[in-house]
C-alpha cells in the first residue's frame, strides 16, 4: 500500500499549540481510535509517542483509516512539516503516514 500525507485538524483546541511548538520534523506520532467520541464514531486522535494529543484525523479520511486499524493494519506516522507559527498564526502539523 502506498504512503500518504495528512494534516492534523483541531490543532488550536486545549493546549495543543503548546505541545506542537515543542515538536520537530521527523518526530514519530501515533493514531488512537476514539469510538466513543460523541461527535464522530470514527474519530481518531493523533498523539505524540508519550500520549499528548495534537489533533485529529480529518473526517475526509478517518472512516477508512479507522476501519483499517480495526482490521489490524499498523501505521507509521512521521511529522513531515510544521507550518505556521509566529505572530497571530497557529501552528499546523503535516504527517507522512506509511504502512
Amino acid at each position: 500500500m502506498p504512503s500518504f500525507y495528512i494534516k492534523a485538524v483541531g490543532v488550536t483546541f486545549e493546549n495543543r499549540q503548546r505541545i506542537i511548538r515543542k515538536l520537530n520534523v521527523g518526530d514519530k506520532l501515533r493514531f488512537v481510535l476514539e469510538p466513543t467520541n460523541p461527535y464522530d464514531k470514527y474519530a481518531i486522535k493523533i498523539v505524540t509517542i508519550d500520549g499528548q494529543i495534537i489533533g485529529y484525523v480529518s473526517k475526509d479520511y478517518n472512516q477508512n483509516i479507522f476501519l483499517q486499524i480495526s482490521l489490524g493494519v499498523k501505521f507509521d506516522l512521521t511529522i513531515s512539516s510544521i507550518t505556521g507559527g509566529g505572530f497571530n498564526s497557529s501552528y499546523g502539523v503535516n504527517i507522512l503516514v506509511e504502512y
